[in-house]
């Protein structure tokens, strides 16, 4: 083969080789401006924090509450946690009131009237016994004023249901002039009693 030949072959092959230099060089050149990567074997540090739970606590430490300790008696005692009971009040129907002596019966009496007779010169009064029918009871209307106590009586008479007293009269030189506190009272054989206080004027 003669040398013209075999240089007519290399020709390509330079120029390939001298291209696969420039577009290496190029390669390096264009790398040559990009920060190097990070190296594999260096670890990267994490950090984990555990953020506390805000779970619902525990049955075991409402449990190891301290029971209170009753001082008197050095027991514990555990609070009740149900509601309080309401108390209630009960009464009794009154009983019928006696007087000791003698065992008579209460009977209500009502003093009706009270006024002032001028002619008469005397203080008048009306009532009854309520609840009664009976005879020959006994009205007895008490006038008391500065320490002063004056009385007047009557028969009472039987009625439909209560006995009536009929008027009461009271009079005198002791009936001075002024405010007077006027009660009538009843008394039988079997019942007594007497009627809230009235008041009656004296000119």
């Amino acid at each position: 083969m003669s040398r013209r030949t075999r240089r007519s072959r290399r020709r390509p092959l330079l120029v390939l080789v001298t291209l696969v230099l420039a577009a290496g060089a190029f390669v390096l050149w264009s790398r040559s401006g990009e920060p190097a990567p990070a190296s594999a074997g260096t670890p990267t540090p994490t950090t984990s924090a555990a953020a506390p739970s805000a779970g619902v606590p525990s049955t075991e430490a409402a449990s190891d509450a301290p029971a209170e300790e009753d001082p008197d008696t050095g027991t514990e005692e555990v609070a009740d946690e149900g509601p309080p009971s309401r108390r209630t009040a009960t009464t009794s129907a009154p009983e019928p009131e006696e007087e000791d002596d003698g065992g008579l019966a209460a009977v209500a009496v009502s003093l009706s009237y009270t006024g002032y007779d001028t002619a008469a010169g005397a203080v008048v009064a009306g009532g009854y016994a309520d609840g009664v029918v009976e005879e020959d009871a006994t009205c007895t209307l008490v006038l008391r004023r500065g320490g002063v106590e004056l009385r007047g009586e009557s028969l009472g008479t039987a009625d439909v249901t209560t006995t009536d007293c009929g008027e009461v009269r009271v009079g005198g030189d002791a009936l001075t002039s002024g405010t007077w506190e006027a009660v009538l009272s009843y008394t039988s054989d079997t019942s007594v009693g007497e009627s809230s206080a009235g008041e009656v004027v004296v000119p």
